[in-house]
């Protein structure tokens, strides 16, 4: 039979934990503020976000598309950045929250027929800042509990 007493007693310290080698201040910058440049990029020089852009054996893909699977794609991105156990990411799902705070003021007022904002009114925009909302609520959510892992290990 195995002696199981000492199952507790690893000792981790900070030389043990791996690091991340990045700017710490590209690192703040939430991933859906390049999303919205794209997006504004797209309203800029596409007349049709929904003709298609590529046909590849059949596959057709409009921008709206491409738009939408690059959101989803940085969504998770975004999610996997603040699931670093030991690290306070508060910060960065702080950004990430006003971001996604802007883009609601944004498709509020584009829809309230402010002139200026008129390319943040409709479905594309709408689809994209649910997609954010939902990505910093999950994402305020797993830094929550890699914050609790870290204060009851007592790391």
């Amino acid at each position: 039979m195995a002696d199981t007493g000492h199952m507790d007693a690893a000792v981790v310290s900070d030389a043990d934990r791996g690091r991340h080698r990045r700017s710490h201040h590209f690192g703040l910058i939430p991933g859906f503020v390049y999303i919205l440049a794209l997006f504004i990029f797209g309203q800029l020089f596409f007349s049709d976000p929904r003709a298609t852009l590529f046909d590849y054996g059949g596959y057709r893909l409009a921008w709206v598309e491409v738009l939408l699977v690059t959101a989803a794609i940085m969504a998770m991105a975004e999610q996997i950045k603040v699931a670093t156990p030991g690290v306070n990411n508060t910060t960065e799902v702080l950004f990430m929250g006003a971001i996604a705070i802007i883009q609601v003021v944004l498709f509020a007022l584009a829809a309230a027929k402010v002139q200026a904002l008129a390319m943040f009114d409709n479905t594309e925009f709408l689809l994209l800042t649910i997609i954010n909302m939902a990505q910093t609520a999950v994402a305020y959510q797993i830094n929550a509990a890699t914050l609790m892992r870290t204060i009851s290990s007592g790391a």
